[in-house]
């Protein structure tokens, strides 16, 4: 052991072990379905799945589906992508991505069995947060919304807060790397969790040690990696602040010099609800642990200060997946504080009483929470993925096109055609001189990249009089278009394009 510390205190019974396949069954099972109906997406399953693939075959995160950039290294910094070779190389394909996510994001409920066990002193106080924190509907929303860094981020996270609380301080130097290596973004929470190691616990070398790595790398991933691989020397996704500047270093300093505002921005519209839902799940239990919700600081800053509303929508996409592991942690050393305060009050209480109350409260609350906006069949939106006489025709269509063409795939058709070297996804259809040789479109499918369904049309329009693009497939709204060669099938006008 790292720390010393008596095996039993880090026992898994039976009863989580059945959680956590219970978990895998439904959440494997459900992304699954969700790939085979064709409701996973090039952004970002597809992203995922080509540089998973090119770097296994000798092009390290190689990626062509922004057309300005041609690896991976330009959009983010995913260095945990090199993770999921061992189990990649068995099986090549977006589905052992989707596995992978899945088991491990489960994997975070073992610290959160072992801290609830240690600090309420019961095995069922740990079980209870087990369950509280696979069915946190953000948990699940980030599973079951495609593959991210962000997700995979959650349970290292988690194992990060357990380390560092229960001070295993080798094993938290471990989690710490493999969650930095996640995303860029994520050294700044190792960052804070130095600062408190620093500050609170008075664990100088470590907590110093946390902070100055973290940093560092992030300044590296932001100012150098990230513009080496970009053309225009940039990051993607600074247009999310624009109201705070141009640059990453502008912005940060009207952030940090303007508090007011950032509180304004923070709490504007639908984000002011995005506060208060985030620790309902637990009845807000943890708010009495603020220290441990502080540390999420950066997330949530990254989450509420810009313009882009899936970041702070927390139940539908993957943003606030990390936050789950700080919620979780908070409310369990939150119940802790208030059964220390109230038990040596409450002289005519049974020991224990107190404690199992709240737990039931807790998990009465999670599981009222999931069934209003949880991803289990328990939820009120739940639907199973339904696989249709349309993706039949899809898969049919797909099969036409080489492996090794050159292809610009409609972003719900992407995560089928990544296994090559250009795939790009309209309205991008080129990158420099590299044209596609098939274009595959779906009429039924997503136009969200487009921006509107005029633009989509009008690039449809344009290539059914393109003198370089023959049609050769054309059935229920899904079109086929190969270069150089004439038209063998007919486009029959139809919604959204008539």
């Amino acid at each position: 052991m790292l720390t010393g510390k008596p095996c039993l205190k880090l026992s898994i019974p039976i009863a989580l072990l059945v959680l956590l396949i219970s978990f895998n069954l439904f959440f494997i099972a459900y992304s699954l379905q969700k790939h085979a109906a064709f409701q996973t997406a090039g952004f970002d399953l597809g992203i995922w799945d080509q540089m998973t693939w090119n770097t296994l075959h000798g092009r390290p995160f190689w990626l062509t589906h922004h057309n300005d950039i041609t690896n991976g290294l330009g959009d983010h910094v995913e260095l945990i992508l090199l993770s999921v070779f061992p189990l990649y190389s068995l099986y090549n394909g977006p589905e052992t991505l989707l596995v992978f996510q899945s088991i491990l994001v489960s994997l975070g409920a073992f610290p959160i069995y072992w801290l609830a066990k240690e600090r309420l002193g019961t095995s069922s106080a740990g079980l209870v947060f087990a369950i509280v924190y696979l069915l946190y509907p953000a948990l699940g929303a980030a599973v079951t919304f495609d593959v991210h860094s962000l997700t995979i981020a959650i349970p290292f996270l988690t194992y990060a807060l357990w380390a560092m609380h229960t001070k295993r301080y080798r094993l938290f130097a471990v989690v710490a790397i493999l969650g930095i290596s996640c995303k860029e973004d994520m050294s700044l929470l190792i960052f804070m969790m130095g600062f408190y190691i620093l500050i609170v616990q008075r664990n100088f070398k470590v907590g110093l040690t946390t902070m100055v790595g973290s940093m560092l790398w992030f300044i590296a991933a932001i100012f150098i990696i990230i513009p080496a691989f970009r053309p225009d020397g940039g990051n993607e996704y600074i247009y999310r602040y624009a109201e705070w500047g141009d640059s990453t270093t502008e912005i940060i300093i009207n952030i940090v010099t303007d508090p007011w505002h950032v509180i304004q921005v923070m709490t504007a519209g639908d984000k002011f609800f995005y506060w208060i839902r985030l620790t309902l799940p637990v009845f807000f239990t943890s708010l009495l642990d603020p220290l441990t919700l502080i540390l999420a600081a950066p997330t949530l800053l990254i989450n509420t200060l810009g313009n882009y509303p899936a970041a702070y929508q927390l139940d539908l996409f993957h943003n606030s997946g990390p936050l789950v592991a700080y919620v979780t942690v908070a409310s369990i050393n939150g119940l802790a504080r208030i059964i220390k305060f109230a038990e040596p009050k409450l002289k005519y209480v049974r020991a224990g009483f107190i404690r199992n109350l709240l737990l039931i409260m807790v998990l009465a609350v999670t599981l009222a929470y999931q069934t209003q906006f949880g991803h289990t069949p328990i939820g009120r939106y739940f639907n199973w993925p339904v696989v249709n006489e349309h993706h039949q025709r899809a898969k049919r269509m797909l099969v036409q096109i080489p492996p090794q063409a050159v292809v610009a795939a409609q972003n719900n058709l992407a995560p089928r055609l990544s296994h090559r070297q250009w795939l790009f996804i309209p309205p991008d259809l080129s990158y420099k001189e590299i044209q596609p040789e098939y274009i595959a479109l779906d009429m039924h499918g997503n136009f969200d990249l487009h921006g509107s369904i005029k633009r989509y049309c009008d690039q449809l329009d344009e290539l059914l009089i393109n003198p370089n693009y023959g049609l050769i497939f054309a059935e229920d709204g899904l079109l086929l278009f190969q270069q150089g060669v004439d038209d063998s099938a007919t486009f029959t006008p139809m919604s959204p394009c008539l």
